[in-house]
Parts: structure tokens; sequence; C-alpha cells
């Protein structure tokens, strides 16, 4: 496992409680909240629990975490057909002295980590847009950092049901939308897990707690701990026993119309954000055309840095390494040069060569 940093909060580490990210805790826990409400018996048991578990949201620091919360409580309220006010007034009053307590109202502030996203989110769409079979599983994250974004450097497109969307392509994206909106319109009736799964659906849509590359490594676990993989995995377990109940029972030919309709807005509607000079991926590789030049780098380089000297285009794998197609001219970086007998006849551009194979040129 490879020691990764800690999200801390002026001078505060924010505890992820077995989660690397703390914002995949406090999606958890506020999945968990709407069960504890609305016991028939010992209710006071039921609601006494919520606030206690509103300390470890705190711990967390996550502000789409309270902003979930309150929105899984009004919706409760308002399914339930809850008219006792001073009960709900009293709540809302109790887990915010608890925020208050805590201090993670000091965390709602304007800063990166909110302005940041809406430009992730848009190059994110853009990419859909330009490449509506997916990116695949691990590249959005790293094609928007080095193609679409300045200064911005991301993962994932901080967003779990747009990053399934541009990874993982149109017809994916269709499912995946279609049963979530079939799940939210046909199981509102059943309050409590409706409410946690729509909280968990905008958890989701905030933040990457469905972290698809870090899900399918079943071998190095994103180089993350055993746990957080365990834990991400159980997450996503319970998001999919909630879409199981929520549509459980007889089916409704509108309902299914509905969702369906939904769903091709989701994945049809970034279409008009299409643009030719996007970049398109395809087998690991992102291009500007298919006779561009192919480019090949060491470990020393990145996507980004070797953008600058692809004047005329490129064919640029997403990782370093050896690749071989089918390209008129050869552009190697730094290390890469060594693969020169691989191109016989071919144009070869070197930059940044190593010294001992500048010494075997004529």
């Amino acid at each position: 496992m490879v020691g990764m940093m800690e999200f801390t909060f002026n001078g505060i580490v924010r505890h992820g409680f077995g989660f690397y990210n703390p914002n995949h805790a406090a999606a958890l826990i506020c999945a968990i909240f709407p069960f504890l409400w609305g016991w028939k018996k010992c209710a006071w048991l039921g609601w006494s629990l919520a606030f206690i578990l509103a300390i470890p949201l705190v711990m967390t620091y996550s502000r789409t975490g309270v902003l979930v919360l309150a929105f899984e409580l009004a919706m409760y309220f308002i399914l339930a057909k809850s008219r006792n006010w001073k009960m709900l007034l009293c709540i809302f009053g109790g887990f915010i002295l608890v925020f208050i307590v805590g201090g993670i109202f000091s965390r709602f502030t304007l800063d990166k980590a909110v302005t940041n996203r809406p430009e992730i989110w848009l190059a994110g769409l853009k990419l859909y847009a330009a490449n509506p079979l997916g990116t695949g599983i691990g590249n959005s994250g790293k094609v928007v950092s080095a193609l679409l974004l300045e200064d911005i450097e991301c993962r994932t497109l901080i967003s779990s049901h747009l990053t399934l969307l541009t990874e993982c392509g149109l017809f994916v994206g269709f499912l995946w939308f279609g049963i979530i909106s079939y799940a939210l319109l046909s199981g509102i009736r059943k309050t409590r897990t409706w409410c946690s799964f729509a909280g968990l659906c905008i958890s989701a849509g905030c933040a990457s707690i469905f972290d698809w590359d870090l899900l399918t490594d079943f071998y190095e676990h994103g180089n993350l701990s055993l746990l957080n993989f365990i834990l991400s995995w159980t997450l996503l377990l319970f998001f999919l026993l909630l879409i199981g109940y929520l549509i459980y029972g007889k089916s409704r030919v509108k309902t299914i119309c509905i969702a369906l309709g939904c769903s091709l807005l989701c994945t049809l509607m970034p279409f008009l954000l299409w643009n030719s000079q996007t970049p398109k991926v395809k087998d690991g590789i992102v291009y500007t055309s298919r006779d561009a030049p192919l480019v090949l780098y060491d470990e020393e380089w990145t996507l980004k840095t070797v953008l600058p000297y692809c004047r005329n285009g490129y064919q640029i794998p997403l990782r370093p390494g050896f690749l071989k197609i089918d390209a008129d001219e050869i552009i190697l970086f730094g290390n890469a040069a060594e693969y020169t007998s691989e191109f016989p006849g071919k144009h070869i551009t070197y930059i940044c060569p190593p010294e001992f194979f500048e010494q075997q040129q004529p």
C-alpha cells in the first residue's frame, strides 16, 4: 500500500472511519440516518441514536454530508406527511447545535474544492459528448486534467454518476440512470428507504463515493488499504440493495416510461456540448486524428508535459510505456528513445533522450 495524504481542515484531521476519503464515510453515515427515524416503538431511542450518529458525521467535516442530511430530514417529514412542525424544528435545531459545537459550519466557505467542481463537471460532459462509447475506466480524470482543465488535477470527475457515464459510455449510463430513476419513482412510498437512497444519489453526484477505478482493482485496491476497498464495496452493495427494495413490487408502464425519459435526458443532453476540438479516446489512446504522430514517453513525463511538443496533432497512450500502432511519424520522449528499433523506416523525433542514447548517434 502506498502512503497517502490525510484530509485535513484548519489542521484538524477529517476522519474517514476506515474510508480513505471522509466524504465517502459521510455518505454512508447519511444513508443510515433515515432508518433511525419514525420508529413505532421507542421513537425517542431512534432519534437519540440519530443525534449520536451526527457526531461522527461532524468528524468527517463533509459539507455535502450536512446538506444531504438536511435534504433527507426535510423529505422524510414531507413524505411521512407529518404536521408536527414543532417536532421538526426541534430536530433540526438539535442537529444544528451538534454541528455548531463540532465546528463543521466553518467549512462552509467558497474554496477551490467548491469552485473547481463545476469546471471539472463541464469538462467531463464535453469529454463524454466527444466519446459517447466511453473513455475506459480510470481514464476520465487523467484526460480532463491534461487536456481540458488548467491548474486542476483530478483522478475522477468528482461525481460517480458523471464518471461512470464518461468512462463506460452511453449504454451503461442509460441503464444506470434508468434504474436510479425507476427506483426513485416507484419506491417513493417506502419513505425511509427512499430518503436513504436519494441521499446516496446526491452524494454520488457531488463526489466519487463509488470509485469505479478502485472498485475494479482487486489486486492493488487503488494503492489504498484493504479496509477502504471493503468499505467501498459495502457502500456500493448497500446502494444496490436499496435499489432492489425500492423497485420490488408491481411494475407500472407509466413509471417505466417516465424513468426511461429521464435516463434519455441524462445521456443525450450532454451532446449539446459536443465540440470537434475535444480530444477523442479509444483503446487507452487519446488522439486528435488517426494519422497524427504517435507519441511515446517514459515515467518522467506526463500527458500534460508532452503536449506542448505535439503541434501537429498526436496519438498518445494514457500511460507511459511502449505501444506500436501504424503511424508515419513517431515522437519519443526521454527513455522511450529505446523503442527506436521498433519503428524502422519511420520519421522519428527525439525529445530529451538519455545521454547514452545521444552518444550512440552518428
